[in-house]
């Protein structure tokens, strides 16, 4: 269910245009496995950025940071009208060093607005989204990574299936080496520039046309508007 083209999803990807993110004869949505520094991010930043409001003057002064929300923020643009799939894996929910009542206070209504989220998108409810499920077993192996939350958050993200793992942290986008099912590593500002590039806009591009492409004759405008509220939800 989780690659399964559907018309509550809106307008997907396809491998021609996009190769480097999705494999080879894939026409579907884009699945991104969100990191817990990102999910961070949109909680504490999601509104300004949507709203287009200044950021607080300590995160504009860090350039490098800026530019990540920046990139989030193209996706999150993306993500209102394309079928791009958020998902976050069991371990987000324990990944702190000291896991506490604060702390899952916190992940919690996150992880719950983008399961909400894909349920819109999949057009099932009855389908649990890889946050609400057992630990994936391993598909592949990473190398480069201590054992902890990192590791176990790459290889979660690799078993259920994504294409991307969205990511600020340097160790894991400088450090792991994947094998097994391919997927990319990636922070926002990349992944955005990746599909701009790709010629990708809310309602055109991204997809190949082909014959045997499901988009070729989609007449469907736009997603089921439903998934906005979970995901936008919990942005503060």
């Amino acid at each position: 269910m989780l690659h399964e083209v559907t018309e509550d999803g809106g307008l997907g990807f396809c491998h021609p245009v996009v190769p480097g993110l999705l494999p080879p004869g894939y026409h579907g949505p884009l699945v991104v496995a969100v990191d817990s520094n990102v999910l961070i991010d949109l909680q504490q930043h999601g509104a300004a950025l949507m709203n287009d409001e200044p950021l607080p003057d300590r995160v504009a002064a860090d350039v490098a940071y800026a530019d990540e929300l920046s990139g989030l923020v193209d996706l999150l643009n993306l993500w209102l009208l394309r079928d791009i799939r958020f998902v976050v894996t069991p371990r987000s929910k324990a990944d702190a060093k000291k896991v506490t009542e604060r702390f899952l206070e916190r992940r919690l209504p996150s992880i719950n607005a983008v399961a909400d989220s894909l349920a819109f998108q999949v057009g099932n409810w009855s389908v649990p989204a890889p946050s609400h499920g057992p630990s994936p077993t391993p598909v592949g192996e990473v190398t480069g990574l201590p054992d902890g939350a990192d590791r176990d958050l790459v290889l979660e993200a690799q078993a259920v299936g994504a294409h991307v793992f969205l990511t600020r942290d340097r160790l894991v986008l400088e450090r792991a080496e994947l094998a097994g099912p391919p997927m990319a590593l990636l922070p926002p500002q990349g992944l955005a520039a990746d599909l701009l590039a790709a010629g990708v806009q809310p309602l055109l591009g991204g997809t190949c046309d082909g014959d045997g492409c499901p988009y070729r004759d989609w007449g469907l405008p736009a997603p089921d508007m439903g998934k906005w509220g979970g995901l936008l939800s919990v942005l503060e």
